[in-house]
């Protein structure tokens, strides 16, 4: 029992003696406390007073445990008792390989302090401890430092190796002086370092001389040695030595594609113009074969035996399709003036006949009424002017025999009788018409010979009389015939026109166009079996017809003069057009009112028969006229649209900013927009042109973009990586506040960034990253400035006591405090007033550690609150700002007694103790999201 007492009291005493006010109590306290006792060996570690930290540690044996206490309140003490430990130059030290697993796995899990490392190096017990922390190891000069100055001479080779920098090996060639291998392996490695560097130096040179050459070639027009050169320069390229920076590789790998897409564009040019001409030679066949297709019909039509309504029927639908597609050739092609003359000159023969045919059928009504009354023809012979070249009409053929046999038939006063010669030339006219089965032309010649004969038939010739007998019953014969094939034709003409009056049940308009088809055959038949009886019905069968179709006859004549009016003035609106154009028409508005009226022309059909072809010559003629107009106003429209792409061109060789440059290549491209288009074919072909220069142009603008945003991109990367530096830094010691400022001025030197979300991202994790170091920067000043409390009470309570400014209490003391504890010694204010100062700077001082305000000094803390907040309307102090005012502001509290001061001296410890406190540092440091 007295031993257990013994113990009892020994060990209370020995717990009362760790927690004593004295240092050097606790240090021998410290020292004899038991391993086992770790909560007072753990806060003895983190004691104010060397000693006793240094005896606390000294009793801790395990590692971890003193890792740690050093990494929660890092110390000189600390470090050592862990460079002890892990050197094994402690009696307590683990195992060779417990102390390397352990080295790997706290190096594993963050970084070590350098300082540990380095002592490991220097002092370990083992070259493998030692080796192992050399791994650990980043920084250059700590190599250069070991490969020089260590006592292993593993350890000295295993540094040099991994010094690889050109100024590290030179540092290590200086300071290798006890180590010859060592020396010897920098000179070498360093002097391959520089042969290599001068290696890259001439090959990055290189690269830049074909970087350069690759860009130029970018930019310059196409030529026949383009796509060589491009492969020497690749080839060269590739046979550099060494692996290009980044920069270069995307320089070469621009360059090399727009060199390739100019040739690809080349080649598609190329492709194009092969076509174009494939085109052109296809177009120029196709006019060869229109103006061979309408030199044919018009050969055709004058070649005919006779010149009939299918006759011109078929000359005007061949017309109108070969019209149809010389228009679309020329649109898209255009004409020279060659096919232009011939197509020209065609067209002129071509109206010739229709003017002539026209003409016919106007007069035809006046010579069909002369011939069948045998008046005279003449008159209307002359209006109609048929040219000598153009096949007659039947109708115009009878007027002409008509005229020739009157002027055979009319007596003269000296010759009234014919000559036997003449009677003969008229018998074999009429054995022709005779023999070509014409009726009408041999009945007309049979009653001259038979006026010419009269009485004289005994006194003719007795071969001359027989001929005239012969033909006269041929003629005969030739009349019953027809009679006798025109009788069953005509009964079933008035059959047919009997049962169509009857079928009433049959639409109007198939109704009006069988018997248009019925009244033509029965004219074809002329007198042949004509007897009054069938007149008398058919014309009775057509009346009543006409009287039931009466209404819609009247319709399709009104339908018909609607349309022949609406053509008539359409006509007459581009005729006006035609005779007075707009300066200002371009040629696409000039297509589309071609088109428009080309459309409004066929939605007007049908129009009177014999007003339709007349009408129909006027529409072509301006037609024509309107096209020449468009071609003459797409040629100019080409003109200038060739002067835009010399100015284009111009533009692709100069070697202005690239960004000026596609600026005027887009006004030229609006310009381009504005002039309406050229003929198809030039237009396709300029387009080709202007749009290769400007794409020349872009191409050069695209280059300088991409440089641009390599830049940008270099920026983004070198930002990035100061902000992953920045949030790897955690600042000790408030001096380090130069490496935010120097940060930040990096940062302003790579601003601004580009817009965009990656930026906002990395802006936004900057500001965080650079608010959380102020923030740990501005705590670990409070702290320092904090742990000057006894130096600032010393100099406060000298300054109570009365002691001079010469005095050895403020041997020590700042400029600034030596004026403010002056100023102090003027001031007259009350004790009260002093105890109220007093307690206000202690109130700011709890609200800046966060402690709670005593219950006494309540009343004080909004009015302490109220004047903070106004002291921050302009820039709010820091908090070490804050604390220093506010201890300026208790140096400057006066008159204050010691016996007033003594009753808060305790508060103002505790506060300031609890701001000092270190591990306050990191109570801000939070983790900021990464981009």
């Amino acid at each position: 029992m007295p031993g257990l007492f013994q113990r009892l009291f020994s060990s209370r005493g020995r717990r009362a003696r760790w927690q004593h006010e004295d240092p050097t109590v606790r240090a021998r306290a410290a020292a004899q406390l038991d391993a086992n006792d770790h909560s007072a060996l753990e806060a003895l570690a983190g004691d104010d007073d060397a000693r006793v930290r240094e005896a606390a540690l000294a009793r801790i044996d395990d590692l971890d445990r003193v890792f740690a206490l050093h990494r929660q309140s890092p110390c000189e003490e600390s470090r050592q008792r862990l460079t002890q430990l892990l050197t094994g130059r402690s009696e307590h030290s683990r195992d060779l390989q417990s102390r390397l697993d352990w080295l790997e796995r706290r190096s594993a899990e963050s970084p070590l302090d350098i300082a540990l490392i380095e002592a490991v190096i220097v002092d370990g017990d083992n070259q493998s401890l030692r080796l192992a922390a050399l791994s650990l190891i980043e920084d250059e000069a700590h190599l250069v430092r070991h490969a020089s100055e260590n006592g292993i001479s593993a350890v000295r080779h295993a540094a040099a190796e991994r010094v690889t920098s050109e100024a590290g090996l030179s540092r290590l060639v200086k300071q290798a002086r006890r180590d010859k291998q060592v020396a010897r392996l920098a000179r070498d490695r360093l002097a391959n370092l520089r042969a290599d560097a001068e290696q890259q130096a001439a090959a990055h040179l290189e690269r830049e001389r074909l970087l350069t050459a690759l860009e130029t070639q970018a930019n310059r027009p196409w030529e026949p040695m383009f796509e060589a050169r491009l492969k020497h320069w690749v080839a060269q390229w590739e046979a550099l030595d060494g692996s290009a920076e980044t920069e270069q590789r995307e320089r070469f790998d621009a360059a090399v594609t727009r060199c390739r897409q100019r040739i690809a564009e080349h080649l598609r040019h190329q492709r194009e113009s092969e076509r174009l001409k494939q085109e052109k030679a296809e177009a120029q066949s196709t006019r060869e074969s229109i103006l061979e297709a309408l030199s044919h019909a018009l050969t055709v039509v004058e070649s005919a035996e006779r010149l009939t309504p299918d006759v011109m029927e078929s000359l005007e639908g061949k017309w109108q399709l070969q019209n149809e597609r010389w228009q679309e050739v020329s649109d898209r092609y255009g004409v020279s003036d060659h096919y232009q003359q011939r197509y020209v000159e065609l067209n002129q023969r071509a109206q010739t006949i229709w003017q002539a045919w026209e003409r016919w059928q106007s007069e035809a009504p006046a010579l069909e009424a002369a011939i069948e009354q045998d008046a005279a023809v003449a008159p209307a012979l002359s209006r109609l002017d048929w040219p000598a070249a153009l096949p007659p009409t039947d109708l115009l053929l009878e007027a002409r025999r008509q005229t020739a046999s009157a002027a055979v038939a009319k007596p003269t006063p000296t010759d009234l009788d014919v000559s036997h010669a003449q009677l003969e030339e008229w018998l074999e006219a009429l054995a022709g018409e005779l023999d070509a089965g014409r009726y009408r032309g041999a009945t007309q010649l049979h009653r001259r010979l038979r006026q010419a004969i009269g009485g004289q038939e005994s006194s003719l010739p007795e071969a001359l009389q027989q001929h005239w007998k012969q033909q006269h019953a041929r003629l005969a014969e030739l009349r019953d015939w027809r009679g006798f094939a025109a009788a069953p034709k005509r009964e079933s003409l008035v059959a047919d026109i009997e049962a169509l009056a009857e079928a009433r049940d049959h639409s109007d308009p198939k109704r009006h166009r069988r018997h248009q088809q019925l009244v033509r055959e029965w004219r074809q038949l002329g007198d042949a079996a004509a007897t009054k009886p069938l007149a008398q019905r058919f014309r009775s069968a057509s009346d009543s017809l006409h009287d039931q179709l009466g209404a819609w006859e009247q319709e399709i004549e009104a339908q018909e003069a609607q349309n022949l009016e609406a053509r008539q003035a359409l006509c007459e609106q581009l005729e006006s057009l035609l005779d007075h154009p707009s300066d200002v028409a371009d040629p696409d508005g000039l297509r589309r009112i071609r088109d428009a009226a080309q459309e409004q022309w066929d939605r007007h059909w049908p129009v009177p028969r014999r007003q339709a072809a007349s009408t129909g010559r006027r529409f072509s003629r301006l037609r024509q006229r309107l096209q020449s107009l468009i071609d003459e106003r797409a040629g100019d429209i080409a003109s200038r649209k060739r002067d835009l792409v010399q100015q284009a061109q111009q533009l692709a060789e100069d070697d202005g900013a690239a960004a000026e440059r596609a600026e005027q290549a887009k006004a030229l491209q609006k310009q381009w927009q504005a002039l309406g288009r050229a003929p198809k074919g030039v237009e396709q072909a300029l387009w080709r042109q202007f749009r290769s220069h400007c794409d020349t142009i872009f191409a050069a603008r695209e280059s300088v973009r991409g440089e641009q945003r390599s830049r940008q991109q270099q920026r983004f990367e070198e930002m990035q990586a100061l902000i992953d530096r920045l949030d790897a830094w955690q600042p000790a010691r408030a001096a380090e506040r130069d490496t935010l400022d120097a940060a930040l001025a990096e940062a302003q030197r790579l601003a601004p960034l580009p817009r965009g979300r990656r930026s906002d991202g990395m802006e936004k994790r900057w500001q965080g990253i650079v608010h959380a170091r102020e923030v740990t920067l501005d705590r670990l000043a409070l702290v320092e400035q904090a742990r000057q409390w006894p130096a600032y009470r010393r100099w406060l309570e000298a300054a109570i006591d009365g002691e001079p400014l010469d005095s050895s209490s403020f041997d020590d003391a700042p400029a600034d405090i030596r004026a403010t504890v002056s100023a102090r010694s003027s001031d007259s204010d009350s004790e009260a007033a002093a105890e109220d100062a007093l307690q206000r700077c202690l109130v700011q001082l709890g609200l800046l550690a966060g402690e709670p305000i005593p219950e006494s000094l309540e009343p004080l803390r909004l009015e302490v609150q109220v004047a903070r907040l106004n002291d921050g309307l302009g820039r709010p102090p820091t908090p070490p700002e804050e604390l220093e005012q506010t201890l300026h502001r208790l140096l400057s509290v006066a008159p204050l007694s010691r016996e007033t001061w003594e009753r808060y001296a305790s508060a103002f410890d505790h506060v300031l103790g609890e701001i000092g406190q270190a591990r306050h540092a990191d109570d801000h440091q939070q983790p900021v999201d990464s981009v």
